[in-house]
């Protein structure tokens, strides 16, 4: 089964601890219909509430701009709440950066070329589930390399000492090459 940058993106989000919230904004409207979200990674809307009131609000949501438009009438003074779903700490856009940057690590340290097509969102070629779990925890030493624990399904890895950033996912990729999934690791 073909491997999607959402799988990556749900994985690496269970790794780092960002993990989807939810959210409320609340306005008074006065002129512009266009609402911009607090948080900076919402990820979708969950309801649009005019005077407590979210029946008939017809709403669009630009999702890059993190901006709410009401085409539905609205006057002076009415309370506009937004009810949202957020991520605290990274955008799917930050996230998928960073897995280019991990296949980059993988293609560097000679284990293989892979890409993430941006036009289908795919991983080419497919990588294995334990594969996919080495992406992951890639991200996860570049998004936090002070971490000294990784777990996946597939394996482990703990750093004992202080090594830079390139110098772990070396020595993980080589690990892995070596032991495959089912693997446990102190480096």
């Amino acid at each position: 089964m073909a491997t999607t940058k959402d799988t990556l993106l749900a994985l690496i989000r269970n790794m780092i601890n960002d993990n989807i919230q939810n959210g409320t904004d609340i306005y008074t409207y006065t002129t512009s219909s266009v609402f911009t979200l607090s948080e900076s990674n919402a990820a979708a809307i969950s309801d649009v509430c005019v005077n407590d009131v979210s029946s008939g609000v017809t709403y669009t949501f630009d999702s890059t701009l993190k901006k709410v438009t009401i085409s539905s009438s609205l006057s002076v003074d009415d309370i506009v709440e937004i009810d949202y779903t957020y991520y605290s700490n990274y955008s799917d856009t930050e996230l998928a950066a960073y897995i280019k940057n991990a296949l980059v690590y993988l293609s560097v340290n000679q284990y293989g070329e892979f890409i993430l097509d941006t036009t289908t969102d795919y991983v080419y070629p497919t990588p294995s589930s334990a594969e996919v779990n080495l992406i992951a925890t890639i991200v996860a030493i570049l998004i936090n390399p002070e971490n000294k624990s990784y777990r996946t399904p597939d394996f482990s890895i703990t750093v004992k000492n202080s090594m830079s950033t390139s110098d772990i996912i070396a020595k993980t990729i080589a690990t892995f090459k070596k032991s495959g999934a089912g693997m446990y690791a102190i480096i």
